[in-house]
């Protein structure tokens, strides 16, 4: 008996691997690899992400979203239109002075999205509110409000872009194609239309009041722009070129003489994508109605200052024009400061007269009167404006910084336009209409 317990010993020892006769050894079997995930890459012509934008928001009428009573009486407008009742007339794709429209979009060029409802800065009626639910019912949808976000809902003007802004190489297009469209008379091909339905891109104008002053709301599709689309916004914005190329070029060396003489502006700064041929008529108090030509430049190298200005194209004399002396009081977003001081202090007036005399032609002698205006605000910095009248009758403004005691910015107006505006402001603050 023992001789046959001790030989199935044996044999089982014999038909083991020699592995597994080894103490505290592993046998590693073989696997396959992890399988690796899809990479999911963001489209960068999709909408703008307004969650910081909005996560602050307190109002409940600019949050792309129904307003308390609305959803509360949103589940009885729904069940008096299953039941057969429709509004009085349809804001489906409505386009013009809108109060309240849904935009029907193309999903493919939207990211899915087949709708844009469009809200006012107030409560809707309930008329206006079966509108809405009429206009989904027509595309097939049922307005649901928990999935209304700033990808299909604007509301009482709360953003100004519309869906997105140009991408990099769109602004870059856009700037060679607006010279091509002033200088050239480059111009589309077919006419800008508004449905977005059309071909993915389109406006809506809408009616200010309800949305806090925003006179109208554009489409851009989730993908890139084309030259042609380019240029049918840019013919949107500039319209009919009231000079012709050649008139252009000269007014734009006369503006760049008059602020170099006046603001400092070396001649070499580079012309922004910005112009226009215009009357020049803020406030028309007295009367200025003057065609001005309007553009901006930035500095080339060095500071990248920039400035802004309009000369009267009949005199080539410049009516207004602005430098940015330091730019921290709007690219600094942490400079921002209440500090106050006296505004009467005579250190401002010296600060002023070196900032003008400094960045022009002008001397102390052509100086006739310097006077401490009020003080300013520039982007939440406190300061001061101090005026500094000269021989000829314009008025140099210099806005100074309490807390950096230094001019930000400088700004130049001919006699007329400084008494326009002081006069349209005057009756502004007063609200009484200009010229009432």
């Amino acid at each position: 008996m023992i001789r046959k317990i001790c030989t199935l010993a044996l044999c089982a020892v014999m038909v083991l691997p020699p592995l597994a006769m080894a103490e505290n050894t592993v046998e590693i079997l073989p696997t396959t690899p992890p399988m690796p995930r899809p990479v999911v890459e963001a489209n960068p012509y999709g909408a703008d992400d307004l969650t910081a934008y909005y996560e602050d928001y307190g109002d409940e009428y600019a949050l792309p979203a129904l307003t308390a009573s609305e959803r509360e009486r949103l589940p009885e407008i729904q069940r008096r239109w299953e039941s057969g009742e429709r509004p009085e007339s349809s804001i489906l794709n409505l386009t013009e002075q809108v109060h309240v429209s849904v935009i029907q979009l193309p999903p493919e060029q939207y990211e899915g999205e087949p709708c844009f409802l469009l809200l006012p800065n107030r409560d809707l009626t309930d008329e206006e509110l079966l509108q809405v639910v009429d206009a989904y019912g027509h595309l097939g949808l049922t307005l649901d409000p928990d999935a209304l976000s700033w990808h299909n809902c604007m509301r009482g003007g709360g953003i100004e872009v519309g869906i997105r802004s140009f991408r990099g190489d769109e602004r870059e297009r856009r700037s060679e194609l607006i010279g091509l469209y002033t200088r050239v008379g480059l111009r589309p091909e077919a006419p800008f239309t508004d449905l977005v339905a059309d071909d993915g891109v389109g406006r809506v104008t809408l009616d200010e009041e309800d949305y806090n002053g925003l006179d109208e709301f554009r489409f851009r599709p989730a993908r890139r722009l084309t030259d042609e689309e380019l240029l049918q916004l840019i013919a949107l914005d500039q319209g009919d070129m009231t000079a012709t190329p050649e008139e252009l070029t000269g007014y734009e060396a006369r503006l760049r003489q008059e602020l170099h003489l006046l603001l400092g502006m070396p001649l070499s700064a580079r012309r922004g994508t910005y112009e226009a041929v215009e009357p020049f008529d803020r406030g028309n108090a007295y009367g200025d109605s003057r065609m001005a030509y309007s553009s901006s430049f930035t500095e080339v190298g060095g500071t990248g200052r920039r400035w802004r200005g309009s000369i009267d194209v009949a005199t080539g004399r410049l009516i207004e024009g602005s430098v940015d002396l330091d730019d921290r009081y709007y690219t600094d977003g942490l400079m921002v400061s209440d500090i106050r001081m006296d505004p009467w202090d005579e250190k401002w007036a010296s600060i002023a007269v070196e900032a003008v005399t400094a960045h022009s032609n002008m001397e102390e002698s052509g100086i006739t009167e310097i006077r401490t205006w009020s003080e300013t605000n520039l982007n939440e910095l406190q300061g001061v404006e101090v005026r500094i009248m000269t021989s000829d009758g314009g008025v140099y403004r210099a806005e100074i910084s309490y807390v950096l005691e230094e001019v930000m910015m400088l700004r130049y107006n001919d006699a007329v336009s400084i008494a326009a505006e002081d006069d349209y402001y005057a009756h502004f603050m007063e609200e009484v209409p200009v010229n009432e």
